[in-house]
C-alpha cells in the first residue's frame, strides 16, 4: 500500500492535519506529510486541491482520491480502510454508526470553530485584551466542555461503569468521533486559558479522564510526540503570516 499523503504546514502547530494523521495511526495505515508553509496555503497550486485554502487536504495515491476538510478526510479513510471497525461500528450496529457521525459533526461544528476562536482572540488578534471576544469563546469552550462531561457522566451511569474504568461517546470502544477530539483538547488542557479561569480536571472530571484515556493509546501518544517533535524542530511559518498584536 502506498502512503496516504497529508497536507501540513510547518511546524504542525495546526490541530486539524493530526486529527487524520491519529486515525490513520490507529488503523496502521502508511502516510506521509506534504509539508506546505502557511504563505503558500491561499495560493496555487494548493488551492488547486483546497479551494479552501486550509489544511488538511488528502491524497490517496491507491485510489486517487482528493479531499479537504477534517472530517471529511477521516470518513473517508474509515470508509475505505476501517473494514474490520477497529475504531467504527457497521451496519449491524446502525445507531451506533450513525451516532458517532454526530459526535464527529459536534467536534467540527462545535469544539473545532469554538476553541480556535478563543485561541485566535487570546493569542493572535491584532487587538490584544478584546475581552467581549475573549469571553464569548471562552464561555463557548466551557459550554462543550460541559457537553462532553455531562454525556459521558450519563454513559457511566448507564454502563454502570467503575471510577477509572474509560467510557466512550459512543458505545463501548474508543472510536474515530472520540478520536477527533484530541488535538484541540491538547489545546484547551495547555493554551486555551492563560488569563485562568478553567481547571479541566477539577470542573469536567469525565472530560478530564476521556482525554488521558485516549492520549494513552500507542498510536495515538506516538502522534503527540511526532507533532511534538515537529513542533520543536521547524520553522515556525505561521509566524511570518500571523497579524502584528498592538501594545
Amino acid at each position: 500500500m502506498q502512503p496516504i499523503k497529508v497536507y501540513n504546514a510547518p511546524p504542525g502547530t495546526g490541530p486539524n492535519p493530526w486529527k487524520a494523521v491519529i486515525v490513520l495511526a490507529e488503523l496502521e495505515i502508511p502516510y506521509d506529510f506534504a509539508w506546505i508553509p502557511y504563505s503558500e496555503i491561499k495560493q496555487e497550486p494548493y488551492v488547486g486541491i483546497n479551494p479552501n485554502g486550509r489544511l488538511p487536504s488528502m491524497i490517496d495515491p491507491n485510489t486517487n482520491v482528493t479531499l479537504f476538510e477534517s472530517g471529511a478526510i477521516v470518513q473517508y479513510i474509515i470508509n475505505r480502510y476501517d473494514k474490520n471497525n477497529l475504531i467504527s461500528y457497521g451496519e449491524d450496529n446502525l445507531q451506533e454508526r450513525w451516532a458517532t457521525d454526530s459526535w464527529l459533526m459536534f467536534q467540527m461544528s462545535g469544539q473545532g470553530p469554538m476553541f480556535g476562536q478563543k485561541m485566535w482572540f487570546t493569542h493572535f488578534h491584532a487587538e490584544k485584551n478584546l475581552t467581549s471576544a475573549i469571553e464569548r469563546y471562552g464561555n463557548e469552550t466551557k459550554r462543550i466542555l460541559g457537553v462532553i462531561d455531562s454525556h459521558l457522566a450519563k454513559r457511566r451511569r448507564e454502563l454502570e461503569a467503575a471510577p477509572g474504568t474509560p467510557v466512550w461517546l459512543v458505545g463501548s470502544k474508543c472510536t474515530y468521533a472520540d478520536l477527533s477530539f484530541v488535538p484541540w483538547n491538547i489545546l484547551c488542557l495547555t493554551r486555551l486559558f492563560p488569563e485562568g479561569g478553567l481547571d479541566v480536571e477539577q470542573d469536567f472530571p469525565e472530560f478530564f479522564h476521556w482525554h488521558q484515556s485516549m492520549v494513552a493509546r500507542p498510536a495515538t501518544d506516538s502522534t503527540i510526540r511526532q507533532r511534538e517533535h515537529a513542533m520543536a524542530t521547524m520553522e515556525d511559518t505561521a509566524a511570518a503570516v500571523l497579524p502584528k498584536r498592538g501594545d
